[in-house]
């Protein structure tokens, strides 16, 4: 071999190592922060809604992270909420539990329910410890299909119970979950469902 040969077999290897690290590794976390759009994070209105006879005062974010994926999703504003870990995700914690709102990718030779049945859920069974299926049904939000998950697990001895809803957009899937303690889980479906239901895809 001569040098230059050489040297670009060497740069081809470090080429490929970056892409690694930005794909798979700690450097990936920075590329998919760097997606993140700032306004993303701020509510652009409020408002109250009667829910039960109790009042509830709510934050609209409107999610510019990744183009063609613009959702629009209402959280209550006693919730912190924050940036998810990938660009066009938010992750909340409340006084009963946590959850998340993240984006998702199904392959082009699945549909949406298929690829819940047949990859989401084996893996929640995997890495789920005391997973168990509640509930599963399909449903309509803001006129699109989504598919409705609710199961319990345990951790540290204690009960939950959490809410996965998939919502199918024109890109990729919007996916709601939220986790509370199975003893607060029938008072607080309620509100997470009205939350699912305001979530709505803004790509026109």
């Amino acid at each position: 071999m001569n040098k230059k040969v050489i040297f670009i077999f060497i740069l081809t290897i470090i080429a490929l190592v970056i892409l690694a690290l930005f794909s798979f590794g700690h450097l990936s976390d920075k590329r998919n922060a760097a997606g993140i759009n700032p306004s993303s994070l701020k509510p652009v209105s409020t408002e109250t809604a009667n829910k039960e006879n109790a009042s509830v005062a709510w934050n609209l974010y409107r999610n510019r992270d990744v183009v063609e994926n613009y959702y629009s999703v209402q959280l209550p504003q006693k919730w912190n909420v924050n940036a998810g870990k990938k660009a066009g995700s938010y992750s909340v914690n409340f006084s009963d539990g946590n959850g998340t709102v993240v984006l998702m990718d199904v392959p082009d030779n699945s549909t949406l329910e298929l690829f819940i049945l047949s990859q989401q859920e084996p893996q929640l069974k995997k890495a789920i410890p005391g997973y168990h299926r509640v509930d599963y049904k399909k449903i309509l939000v803001s006129g699109n299909e989504a598919y409705e998950l609710i199961y319990q697990n345990t951790k540290d001895n204690e009960a939950y119970e959490t809410l996965k809803t998939y919502i199918a957009g024109s890109d990729q899937a919007g996916v709601l979950t939220f986790t509370v303690k199975q003893s607060s889980f029938n008072e607080t479906y309620s509100l997470l469902n009205l939350i699912i239901q305001n979530f709505k895809w803004e790509n026109k």
